[in-house]
């Protein structure tokens, strides 16, 4: 018998100061091998991980973030001098609320918040040897997850006038507790025969085949009420207002077979062949199953004869090539079946008091919906050179999607409901991976001194092969499409004079991208650093045109939001007991607009009550003395929909590609007497240590990488919960 057992136990301070939230994690993992008889061995492992996070403000840390940046500056006291919440500043008129309400809503500090989750992993696993080449295998593997969210929302108190007090309450900030329980159930059972042999040495033969089977089910329970006797109880029972009560349930079962088959000659000639048969309950019965093959062969050429010469600087090279598919079935959640909701309400009554309930069918659905098919063909190369201290792996590949589940015919409106979903786009996808690793060692100071150097580097495209827009509207993905590409304006620049400004306004038509400038109560018109769009079509009009491919009128592709040439790089370094490893990632090209929200971009062009403007932000923005600069003409709300730039244009059309330090760590094993210890390592870390950009050079507070995260609270906005620059210290003792 033999074990391994492990815990963790975690504690960290977030970013908030008026409730310090705080984040715990408890981990452990137990897992043990026992061999009951000379033919039979079981395993188990058992994983169970905690998290709970509490803090205060709105319903979690990005909307609390996106909400405090807006009609907050640092001047602003939070309270009174009688010690009373400021949530006006103004005394005398109604204006618009510190921080859209949670200003006051954090300084007051009654609200708490919490988020706790429990993960559960137990697997279990017999090994029984029939005969000295065949075993038989069954296992099941139980994965339980909870999660529990807890809200507690009150309105405060807040004066505008000495001795006079009002209540805040709003759309967001009223008083209510609310738990929503979140819990999945995963069974996963295998049962399978595994058959290995050798002849003569030289021909190794491995075959396996077996069943699977999982169940899985979801539920969701959200339960809200109002109006609590207490503050300081955050409890059902002591509410007293309306309650609100929703719940989701999702299962599914799937049932596969699956085969494999795995041959080589001397280490030379590889060949695998595999396939799995599977089907779930989300399709209907005769949907429902798919056949999924796969197949592989190598080469491996440096155990050839032919390759003697080659060996004293080349030890290894091996071509491999592979084409399988897989299914997907979450393209569907028993989509087939028409659904009825009951908890609708009519306009009118008919006892004049209440309204009553009446159910509704779902839109018109498709009756044959199937798996998804993923093929993938692989092409790759093992190189090993100089005692394999160099190297290299370069991996080409390509991947069909096929059958994918969306919209389908376009439908006129008059049908009167969503067109039914079916399996009715493809998409194909090329990409490359290399990467290339370096090992070695030499004498420094008559002591062996260790390094190493690896990169990996890897690109992709996609693009759609099928898909019904027979119009190819740019507002929906159309055969031909690359996945990510951005459409937009040219800009040629900012007007230089009022004059000119004038002159383009008399010749063009620019209303749909200079709308809100015509809108404004005052100055609605086009002035000196103003931004000036290029008409592409020569027909004197700013516009998209149809909107179609053929007529985009103005706009062209100007960039692409998807990932490019995503790399990384490690370096290490070990003498003397001194060690130093470094590791850097990156994305080597990608494009993004930031949204109307991104206020930490745009700062008040976006909302001109902005609570935090980097101090150099002036210092880009147009006037008189700067007409140089790179934003244009100061107007507020000009990120919104109508303004110039609300409206995607080459201009203002960001780089994120960047590459981060991620993580240093330095240590020194520290000598010492092996009879009482084996081992006793200090070291010293830091992670996220700095990041480089091309989007530095006009904005130092987005941080590239959240620009392409959908976790925010406005997605693609830049605003949230950032990375953390972190350093630690620590001590490893092996006993």
């Amino acid at each position: 018998m033999n074990y391994f057992v492990s815990g963790r136990y975690l504690i960290q301070d977030g970013l908030f100061n008026i409730y310090k939230d705080n984040y715990k994690n408890y981990s452990f993992r137990a897992k043990m091998n026992i061999d009951l008889t000379s033919r039979l061995r079981y395993s188990v492992n058992v994983n169970y991980n905690a998290t709970s996070y509490k803090y205060a403000g709105y319903y979690d840390e990005q909307q609390t973030i996106h909400s405090l940046q807006s009609n907050i500056l640092s001047s602003f006291m939070p309270r009174n001098p009688d010690g009373s919440v400021v949530q006006y500043v103004n005394q005398l008129t109604a204006n618009s609320p510190l921080g859209a309400g949670h200003g006051g809503f954090l300084t007051a500090n009654e609200a708490r918040n919490s988020r706790e989750n429990k993960y559960w992993i137990l697997s279990n696993q017999f090994d029984y040897k029939l005969t000295q080449d065949l075993v038989l295998t069954v296992s099941y593997a139980y994965k339980n997850r909870n999660r529990l969210n807890k809200r507690r929302s009150m309105p405060f108190d807040y004066s505008r006038q000495e001795g006079v007090f009002s209540t805040f309450t709003s759309g967001t900030i009223t008083d209510f507790y609310q738990e929503i329980h979140h819990d999945i159930d995963d069974h996963n059972v295998n049962a399978y025969a595994t058959y290995e042999h050798t002849w003569k040495k030289k021909h190794n033969f491995k075959a396996v085949a077996g069943t699977q089977f999982e169940g899985y089910r979801t539920t969701e329970l959200s339960v809200k009420k109002d109006d609590l006797l207490s503050k300081d109880l955050s409890s059902m029972s002591v509410a007293t207002g309306e309650s609100t009560v929703t719940q989701t349930i999702s299962a599914f079962r799937t049932l596969g077979f699956f085969g494999r088959v795995n041959y080589d000659f001397e280490g030379k000639y590889l060949a695998e062949v595999s396939g799995r048969w599977d089907g779930t309950s989300r399709f209907a019965s005769k949907d429902r199953w798919g056949f999924f093959p796969s197949a592989s062969v190598g080469w491996r050429m440096s155990q050839e004869k032919f390759w003697e010469p080659l060996r004293s600087f080349w030890n290894n090279s091996k071509f491999r090539f592979s084409i399988g598919s897989l299914g997907n079935q979450q393209v569907s959640n028993y989509a087939y079946i028409d659904k009825i909701s009951t908890d609708n309400l009519m306009q009118y009554t008919f006892d004049g008091t209440k309204r009553a309930n009446y159910a509704n069918i779902s839109d018109p659905i498709s009756s044959s919906l199937t798996w998804e098919t993923v093929t993938t063909y692989n092409w790759g190369l093992d190189l090993g050179f100089f005692n394999n201290r160099l190297n290299v792996t370069a991996d080409v590949f390509m991947r069909d999607t096929r059958d994918m589940l969306t919209t389908s015919l376009t439908l006129p409106s008059v049908y009167g409901a969503k067109t039914p979903k079916e399996n009715c786009a493809d998409l194909r996808t090329k990409g490359w991976e290399l990467y290339v690793g370096w090992n070695d060692q030499f004498k420094l100071a008559g002591k062996p001194f260790k390094y190493n150097i690896s990169a990996t580097i890897g690109d992709y495209i996609s693009k759609i092969t099928r898909y019904n827009n027979p119009d190819k509207l740019i507002s929906d993905y159309y055969e031909g499409m690359t996945l990510g590409e951005i459409w937009g304006y040219k800009v040629s620049g900012l007007f230089a004079t009022d004059e000119e400004a004038a002159a383009y306004q008399a010749e063009y038509n620019d209303k749909a991208v200079n709308g809100r400038v015509y809108s404004s109560k005052k100055d609605n018109y086009l002035r000196a650093g103003d931004v000036r769009f290029i008409d592409l079509d020569g027909d004197k009009v700013l516009s998209e045109g149809s909107g179609t491919v053929s007529d985009p009128g103005d706009k062209r592709i100007i960039g692409n939001s998807l990932p490019r040439y995503s790399y990384t790089f490690r370096l290490g370094a070990n003498w003397l007991g001194f060690d130093i490893s470094a590791f850097f990632q990156g994305v080597g090209k990608q494009d993004w607009y930031p949204t109307t929200y991104a206020y930490n971009f745009w700062g008040p062009y976006s909302f001109p009550s902005l609570s935090f403007i980097h101090k150099d932000f002036l210092k880009e923005c147009w006037s008189e003395k700067n007409p140089g600069a790179y934003f244009p003409r100061q107007r507020g709300y000009a990120s919104y929909s109508g303004g110039a730039l609300g409206v995607v244009n080459d201009r203002y059309l960001q780089d994120v590609s960047y590459l981060r330090l991620k993580n240093l760590t330095i240590g020194y094993t520290i000598p010492i007497n092996k009879k009482i210890l084996n081992s006793v390592r200090v070291y010293a870390t830091g992670e996220n240590l700095f990041y480089r950009s091309a989007l530095k050079k006009h904005n130092k507070t987005v941080d590239p990488e959240l620009t392409n995260t959908s976790s925010t609270y406005n997605a693609g906005s830049g605003v949230g919960y950032g990375y953390s620059r972190s350093f630690s210290v620590g001590i490893d003792v092996t006993f």
